[in-house]
């Protein structure tokens, strides 16, 4: 345990030095537009910002099953706002999960592919003020290329966001429910929640300090066994390189899991690590570095 805790350490301290050297090499470009830097900043971390973004979520999770098992979630998670009137927009949000989920119950095997497809959709009426916030719909979308990294229950369910943005603050939530609207053999009985609070500070040269756990909660699983509660926080970096157009946030984030639901051999229900919105499932700490992609109008 101690070994394992000096490499999780180190690898941490390994991504801070990255992304201190990319700091270095972008610092001349962010002095240089500072109050463009500090607005995009703001907007980055909306979540229905008026902004497209593709971003990179890289989740690393430990101590999975009583073997402690490692493994690992890549979410492509890109987002399109469109013009719905003068005033209102929509923003699209897909969350793409490249899954390697390890076979918790023995100390070798895993299974990995592409998970079930998350389609959010959010109408956005304009801001009041620092106020701002969204609803729609959410799906899941079968799309898993085993049984082992998603049912084949289509669901879906309402979802709303709110948020403040006082400067150099960003705090807000959001949160829905999806119900299976179609199970072929009827095993697959999807009755969920999530929830997500989300708060940033920004601070000078387009540093931040975030945090953004993603609750939830599986009616369909037995009693014990429904939530997935993280918590955590991390920092973050925003910046502009001379051979890339794009801005580039970069964000590292450790989160433990204080109430976490467990796998049960024989059961038939769709498992949290298999859910896009708890790339955790049922980890028990996890490592997650963003690289996200900023394309402002």
């Amino acid at each position: 345990m101690v070994i394992k805790s000096i490499v999780k350490v180190s690898f941490i301290f390994y991504l801070l030095n990255a992304v201190s050297l990319f700091a270095q090499d972008s610092e001349n470009a962010t002095d240089s537009s500072s109050v463009s830097t500090a607005d995009l900043a703001q907007a980055a971390a909306n979540p229905i910002a008026n902004m497209i973004s593709l971003p990179f979520q890289f989740n690393f999770n430990f101590n999975q099953g009583p073997f402690d098992r490692f493994g690992t979630v890549l979410n492509l998670q890109p987002v399109l706002p469109f013009k719905l009137t003068k005033k209102w927009n929509v923003v699209t949000r897909t969350i793409i999960p490249i899954l390697q989920i390890p076979d918790v119950y023995s100390t070798s095997g895993s299974t990995s592919g592409l998970g079930n497809t998350n389609f959010n959709a959010f109408f956005v009426p304009p801001a009041a003020g620092i106020f701002t916030y969204g609803f729609g719909m959410s799906m899941i979308i079968p799309s898993a290329t085993a049984p082992e990294l998603g049912g084949d229950a289509f669901g879906i369910g309402p979802t709303v966001v709110a948020l403040v943005m006082p400067k150099p603050w960003v705090v807000g939530f959001t949160a829905g429910y999806t119900f299976a609207y179609k199970s072929p053999d009827g095993s697959d009985a999807l009755s969920s929640f999530f929830g997500q609070y989300f708060i940033t500070y920004n601070l000078k040269k387009g540093w931040n300090i975030s945090t953004g756990p993603t609750i939830t909660g599986n009616f369909n699983a037995p009693e014990g066994e429904q939530w997935v509660v993280p918590v955590g926080a991390g920092i973050g970096k925003l910046m502009n390189f001379k051979r890339i157009k794009a801005p580039i946030k970069f964000s590292l984030q450790y989160y433990y899991n204080v109430v976490q639901a467990s796998q049960t051999p024989g059961t038939e229900i769709i498992d949290l690590a298999h859910d896009p919105l708890q790339p955790m499932g049922n980890a028990n700490q996890s490592l997650v570095f963003y690289i996200t992609f900023l394309f402002p109008r």
